[in-house]
This record gives C-alpha cells, structure tokens and sequence, in this order.
C-alpha cells in the first residue's frame, strides 16, 4: 500500500479538490483506495453520508493517534474506496506530545494488504497532524495556486518535508508542487507559469489545473468533475484534471 499525502501550509490552494479527484482516478482505474481525512473534514463530507439506521462504530481519525483502533475498519463510501472520516476529537491530537506523530504509521500498516493507496488529507498549517502525515507517507504532493502569498510559502513547505525526512521519514519522496486553480483570464497567472517550471524544474509538475466553476459544482454533488460532463467547460476541467490525477499516480507507482 502506497501512503500519498496531500499538503500545503496555505489554506485556499485545492488540496481537498485535488484529492477526491485523485481517489476518484485511482478507484476507477481499479485501485482499492483508503482515504484519512486529517483536515476538518470537507474531504469526508465529499464522500456518501452515514446510512440511517447504520449504527457500525467505524474507524475515526482520532483514533489512529490513541491507539484505540483495534476491531474498527474504514467505511465504504464507494467503489473502491473507503474512508477514515475526521472526527471532532480529531483536532486535541495538535496539543499532544509530539511523538504522537509516530503513532499514524503502525496505525495505518494493519490496512496494507487491503488497499493499493492510502490518501492523507492535512490541514493547512504545520501542526501535528500534517508531521504525522508526512512522517507516515511514502510520497507527498503539493497543489498551490498562482498568488503572492502561496508563492511565499511554497519555501517553507519544503522546508518542512526536508526537516521530515532528516528527522522522521528519510524514505519520504517529494512527488512535486501542483498548478491548480489557474485563472486562465489572468496574463499574470499564464505568463508566471513558464517561469515558475523553469525555476522548480522536475519539482513542479508539467500539467495544471484551470479554475472553472463546475468543478466545485461537480464535487458540492459528490462527484469528480469529469463524471457525466455535458457542457465543453465541464469536459475539458474532466480531461486536465484525469491528465493531472494520472501524472501523479504515475508517480506513484513508478518510483
């Protein structure tokens, strides 16, 4: 089982859009898929709601930290996929003791053989959660948006997957920062992307992500956004975002 997390340290750069798509991709492409959301649980509210009447104490989030994991399994959401749903108790895991960051990877290791990808969701900031994260993964990608700020901090997210390999994770591979939410009608955002590429190089991925409107109408139904796209905008957000999903599975699963 591959462990991928999804990190940014700057919130609004579509870290939980990328990864439904990217469950979504790799679910249809056969994979079994084991979604954690360590975020404050938009990621899980994408996914199927608990079914009336289902009273099965399933897996929460918080209890991958405690220890108190033993006899509960993931829920099914969908075809191949299967969620870690975040949980209010979720959020004391940031005031522990650091070395609860060591905790999420044996939790995670009992599922091994039960799924082809776990996909880790974190919070937009360098709390507990997002170390324990990027300590438990093989590989960590990173969506950012075309802005000053998020440009600014792109440093500093590297900085902290560096710290974690040095200290934690020494395996951790960095798959590459992500364009998404480029506003095509911006010469700014167009023209920055050639050399923003030249400057990262292999650490920023050739493809990216335009902003269009029915991507976040796909998704508030519960659905990637290539899923019965009628309209030509709907289609060509479902071919640029498979072609991104693909890039980084490819990744994924060829290192």
């Amino acid at each position: 089982m591959k462990i991928i997390t999804v990190a940014n340290q700057k919130g609004g750069v579509g870290k939980t859009t990328v990864e439904c798509h990217l469950t979504a991709y790799a679910a249809e492409e056969g994979k079994r898929v084991l979604v954690v959301d360590l975020d404050e649980g938009d990621l899980s509210q994408f996914f199927a709601a608990l079914e009336d009447g289902d009273e099965t104490p399933y897996l929460m989030s918080s209890q991958l930290f405690t220890g108190d994991h033993d006899g509960y399994q993931p829920r099914q959401v969908g075809p191949n996929t299967w969620l870690i749903e975040a949980d209010v108790p979720l959020l004391d895991v940031d005031d522990m003791p650091l070395d609860v960051i060591h905790q999420l990877r044996p939790a995670l290791e009992r599922f091994a053989g039960d799924f082809d990808l776990c996909m880790i969701d974190t919070p937009p900031n360098l709390q507990r959660r997002m170390v324990a994260a990027l300590t438990a993964s093989d590989a960590v990608v990173a969506p950012f948006n075309i802005s000053a700020f998020t440009l600014a901090r792109l440093p500093k997210l590297m900085n902290t997957i560096e710290t974690v390999q040095d200290r934690y994770n020494p395996e951790l591979k960095f798959l590459g920062y992500l364009p998404n939410l480029v506003n095509s009608r911006s010469p700014e955002e167009i023209d920055a992307l050639p050399g923003l590429r030249e400057a990262y190089g292999d650490s920023m991925f050739a493809e990216q992500i335009i902003y269009r409107p029915c991507i976040n109408k796909a998704l508030a139904a519960g659905n990637p956004v290539w899923w019965k796209a009628r309209s030509g905008s709907q289609r060509e957000a479902g071919k640029e975002m498979k072609r991104a999903c693909k890039a980084v599975l490819d990744k994924v699963f060829t290192a």
